[in-house]
C-alpha cells in the first residue's frame, strides 16, 4: 500500500516518494511535494539574485559578494590578466582561485579564465606556450 500525502502549495495527493526527506518533520517528509518546492526555489531565485551571488560565491570561494565588488573595483572593472572590461561568458568576471590552497587571486574574464584552467596553473608550460608564441610571430 502505497502512502500519500497532500502537497501543501498544489494540494494535490501524492505518493510520500514525491516529497523530499525532512526530518524535523512528523512524517519524515517535506510539506510541499519535489515539484513545488523547485518551482518555489526558481521563483526565490529570480526575486533574490544577489543573495544567490552571495551565497554562491561564499560557498565556492570563502567571498561575499560585497568582496567580489571591492575586488573588481580595485582592478578597475578589468580582467587582472589582459585588462579588458568585458568578462565574455555568462556576463560576470570569474573568480580565480588556486586549486590546492584555495586562495582567491583576482577576477578574470571568461578566456583569461578558460586558458588557465587548460594551463592548469602550470608556470613552465605557461612560460613554454609564451616562447613558442614569440618564435611564430
Amino acid at each position: 500500500m502505497t502512502q500519500i500525502k497532500i502537497c501543501s502549495k498544489c494540494k494535490v495527493e501524492k505518493p510520500l516518494t514525491e516529497f523530499h526527506s525532512n526530518k524535523s518533520r512528523k512524517d519524515g517528509k517535506h510539506h510541499r511535494c519535489a515539484i513545488c518546492n523547485r518551482i518555489q526555489t526558481k521563483e526565490w531565485q529570480q526575486l533574490n539574485p544577489d543573495k544567490v551571488k552571495n551565497n554562491g560565491l561564499k560557498y565556492q570561494y570563502g567571498i561575499t559578494l560585497v568582496e567580489y565588488v571591492e575586488m573588481l573595483e580595485a582592478q578597475e572593472g578589468r580582467c587582472k590578466i589582459c585588462k579588458t572590461d568585458v568578462p565574455g561568458g555568462k556576463g560576470s568576471f570569474h573568480v580565480d582561485h588556486c586549486h590546492d590552497s584555495g586562495k582567491v587571486r583576482g577576477l578574470l574574464c571568461h578566456y583569461c579564465n578558460v586558458g588557465m584552467g587548460n594551463f592548469k596553473d602550470n608556470i613552465s608550460t605557461l612560460a613554454s606556450a609564451i616562447l613558442y608564441l614569440k618564435e611564430h610571430q
